[in-house]
Formats: C-alpha cells, sequence, structure tokens
C-alpha cells in the first residue's frame, strides 16, 4: 500500500513513485478477476486547482470474458492522467478521493479497470451467429434483409377486391 498525503502536492514540484505489486488484499471487481503482475510509475502535481495523478502502467490481467465468463489473460499498458477531487464537481471528471492521503495503488486498481472496455472478450472467442431469440448478422446482412422485406407482392393484388366492413 502506496500512500502519499494530499498536502504534499504542491504546484511547481513533481512527486514520483514507482511500484511492482499484485495488490494482495485490494478487492477486485468485473470484469477484473486478479492481477498476476503490475509495475507503474507515477508522478503527483498539482495543476491549477486540481491535484493530478500521471500513470504509465504495465500488468497482466485475468479478465472474464462478458460473453460466456471464461477467464483469460490480457497485457495491458495504459498511459493516463487523472485528476484527483476531495468532493465531486460539476464536470464528473476525476476520481473523488476523501481523506487526507491518495492510495496509489488503489487509485491504479481504479485506472486499470476505467482503462478497460465495457465488453471485455477473448481474442480467439467465436461469437455464435444465432440463439434463442436472436441473430447476430453484419449491416449489409441486414440493409439486404430489409430491403427484401420491403419489395412489391404481387400476392397482395388480391387483398384489393376485398370488401371489408368498416
Amino acid at each position: 500500500m502506496l500512500k502519499v498525503n494530499k498536502s504534499n502536492i504542491m504546484k511547481g514540484r513533481v512527486l514520483s513513485y514507482e511500484s511492482d505489486s499484485t495488490f494482495p488484499g485490494y478487492e477486485l471487481t468485473y470484469p477484473i478477476l486478479a492481477i498476476k503482475e503490475c509495475h507503474y510509475e507515477a508522478e503527483l502535481e498539482k495543476i491549477g486547482e486540481y491535484k493530478n495523478v500521471s500513470f504509465r502502467i504495465k500488468a497482466v490481467l485475468t479478465l472474464s470474458d462478458s460473453r460466456d465468463g471464461v477467464a483469460f489473460d490480457r497485457k495491458v499498458n495504459v498511459n493516463e492522467s487523472v485528476d484527483i477531487l476531495d468532493v465531486e464537481d460539476d464536470t464528473g471528471e476525476g476520481f473523488v478521493i476523501n481523506g487526507h492521503y491518495v492510495d496509489l495503488d488503489d487509485l491504479c486498481i481504479r485506472v486499470l479497470h476505467a482503462s478497460l472496455p465495457i465488453r471485455v472478450t477473448r481474442p480467439e472467442a467465436k461469437v455464435f451467429a444465432s440463439g434463442k431469440n436472436y441473430s447476430a448478422m453484419t449491416e449489409d446482412e441486414f440493409n439486404a434483409q430489409q430491403e427484401k422485406e420491403n419489395e412489391y407482392n404481387p400476392a397482395f393484388d388480391a387483398l384489393k377486391d376485398l370488401e371489408l366492413d368498416e
């Protein structure tokens, strides 16, 4: 656990830290199942009214595939700069960290999590073309299907002669 006192983060002074960890004792959330290895470098400084942390992270994560829940490993490289806030501001940007200290390990995990796509999938995973009540198709296949459905069908000409009560 690497903690930095917020009052040490000042304008014109860059604080640099680096760490290697697998973050034992930290609670991980979906889709991250485990952090097999992680090296991060962090630079903290005050920019304007905000305290800022710039991360360079190299990690190997065990993730859960969003389609079938199968665990797989992925190497990630993240270069991200985030603001540290005491309370949420009107922009909604940055991470709110209460208290007097910034836990860089916890913040690193949060940055890793935020860097992942919403739907994490294995590169070798197959996408099923259809299933119960759904099918997957390309945009071109969908457009071709729509055109076919909207074509004129002469069988409907017989309906013109029907007299329906209104």
